[in-house]
Order: C-alpha cells, then structure tokens, then sequence
C-alpha cells in the first residue's frame, strides 16, 4: 500500500489487459510499513500529503484526502498485504493482482482506512470474493507467517523500492522499473527483455 504503487497502478492494469496472454504475472508483497505502531498525527499527515500530491501530479492518479483527516488510525500496511496474499492462494495471481488494484483504490481514492479485519472483509465482499473461506485463512496464524515470510523473501531479493517490476526469463530477471515509470517506457522495455 504504497502511494508510488497506487501511482503505478493504471500502467500495471494496461500491462495485464496487454500482456496476459504473452507473459505470466506474479505479485509479491514487500510490506512497506509491515509493522507499524506509529498513529497518524498530524506530522505523518503532513508526510503522507506531500508524497500523495506529488504521486497525482506525476501520474494523474486520484487521491482522496479525507482520509487524513481522521487522525489517530495506524498506517500498517500488513492487513491489506495479506489480503492480496490470501486471494493469490485461493484464486491465483491474477485474480490477486486486480484485487490489489481494488484495495488501493479503496484506500487512496475512496477513503477507506483498510487496516482492520472488518474493512477488510468489506472490501473483499465488494470484489465479489466469498469471505468465509477468505476471511477464515485471511485470520489465521499460518497467514501472518507466511506474509512475513514473503517481506523477507522480497528484501532478499534486493528489492530497495515499490513498486519494482522484474522481468524474470529463465534463472534471469532484468529491471523493468522501480518506482513510477510510465506505460511506453515498461511496455517497451518488456518488448525488449522478451524478443532478447
């Protein structure tokens, strides 16, 4: 749930619309703030309102800043990771990819604060999801694991930023963006990596 991935977002669905029957897409969670206690004053107000102007003045991205207002929530990201985790083992990337696309929408564009189980079993419900299986391995422990597993999976890798895209051929993955680049620019790098 980072805002430069929220950024990103529009490039990455065009990728899918483009290239799904070409290339398999495969997400990974890195967390971001996986563990933060810290609540939203009015000092991570002021942060988060600058990085998310200049995340709408770079890819025209809407943000709704209502959601600043309500002070005091935690900004940890977990919950939404695992979410979009939970529906990748139960529906596959693709459906998984799409549903992250639906819970940043949610959170940047709509205003709604997606850290708690219930907001996220709304949103889960508003994707079309079946929430009892989804909630069931949403809340267990085996989850939260595994989600923390995969962060440190994605630091090993070396993933320094979000978003990062990689274009992995073979044993070999080459740099396709890290941070916000736009459609032309990853489209013609992906031609590149899959005519070399």
């Amino acid at each position: 749930m980072c805002s430069w991935c929220w950024g990103f977002a529009n490039v990455i669905t065009e990728l899918l619309e483009n290239y799904e029957d070409k290339l398999e897409f495969e997400i990974l969670l890195g967390g971001l703030r996986p563990t933060n206690e810290v609540k939203v004053d009015e000092k991570m107000k002021d942060f988060l309102l600058h990085h998310w102007t200049e995340v709408n003045k770079r890819t025209g991205q809407k943000f709704d800043h209502t959601i600043l207002e309500q002070l005091g929530w935690i900004y940890n990201t977990e919950p939404a990771c695992r979410a979009v985790a939970t529906l990748r083992e139960l529906e596959g990337s693709s459906k998984a990819l799409h549903f992250f696309n639906h819970l940043q929408k949610a959170y940047y564009a709509e205003g709604n604060i997606i850290t708690t189980d219930d907001v996220i079993k709304t949103q889960a419900t508003n994707f079309g999801i079946e929430t009892e299986a989804f909630m069931k391995k949403f809340s267990s422990e085996t989850a939260k694991q595994k989600i923390f597993h995969e962060f440190g999976t994605v630091q090993q890798i070396g993933i320094q930023g979000f978003p990062t895209l990689l274009f992995i051929k073979g044993d070999s993955a080459s740099l396709v963006a890290t941070g916000y680049s736009d459609y032309d620019k990853v489209s013609s790098r992906i031609d590149t990596f899959m005519n070399a």
